[in-house]
């Protein structure tokens, strides 16, 4: 039996959606599948340029938040289209990042080793690139979030606004921008959840 009539169908839908309504949640979920299938690709064709630094879902969630970033989103066809697109940025991305790692590689030795693994850890070490794709994985769940939800977080978490000045600013109840709030960050929660198999 051959699902991919069904899932072409299925993501034409999404991309009407979003497209036609600006449906964030069907974007949320056409961008989730195509990211797979982009990353899956890249595994495929990029094999010698791939590095633990370079993931190919890295990649491929570069791409969607470019695409996210964009002032006007561009029109596409077709499901295809999109792919097509995201493939196209995500092996430039790729390439890119290979030319310039094509200088000398750097040689230690067993002592230098030791003292650079000591090191990492006060350093930020690995921990710190963690950090950085954890941010990359939030910035793009945070462009799929509907707008409201997306200026709630913003306001309270990234500008620090108080909730009751949030509260009194869009002329509504404090129990209400409670409630606001912790609707924001349970859609963020369950994007973030979603999208945590493909960001790793």
């Amino acid at each position: 039996m051959n699902d991919a009539p069904r899932e072409t169908k299925r993501a034409t839908e999404l991309l009407r959606r979003w497209q036609e309504e600006d449906d964030r949640d069907a974007l949320d979920e056409l961008l989730r599948e195509e990211v797979a299938a982009v990353a899956a690709r890249l595994r495929a064709r990029g094999r010698g340029m791939l590095r633990p630094s370079v993931s190919a879902s890295d990649l491929a969630q570069e791409a969607v938040f470019r695409l996210l970033r964009l002032e006007e989103a561009p029109e596409f066809a077709d499901a295809g289209a999109l792919r097509a697109y995201l493939w196209t940025a995500a092996w430039r991305l790729l390439v890119n990042k290979a030319q310039g790692r094509a200088r000398d590689p750097v040689r230690i030795d067993a002592q230098q080793s030791q003292e650079f693994a000591l090191a990492m850890p006060g350093a930020g070490g690995l921990s710190q690139a963690e950090r950085a794709d954890q941010a990359q994985a939030m910035a793009v769940v945070l462009n799929l979030l509907r707008e409201e939800d997306r200026e709630v977080l913003e306001s309270i978490y990234f500008r620090q606004e108080a909730i009751e000045a949030y509260a009194q600013r869009h002329a509504i109840a404090r129990a209400a921008a409670d409630m606001r709030l912790s609707r924001a960050r349970r859609r963020l929660a369950e994007k973030l959840a979603d999208w945590s198999d493909l960001v790793t």
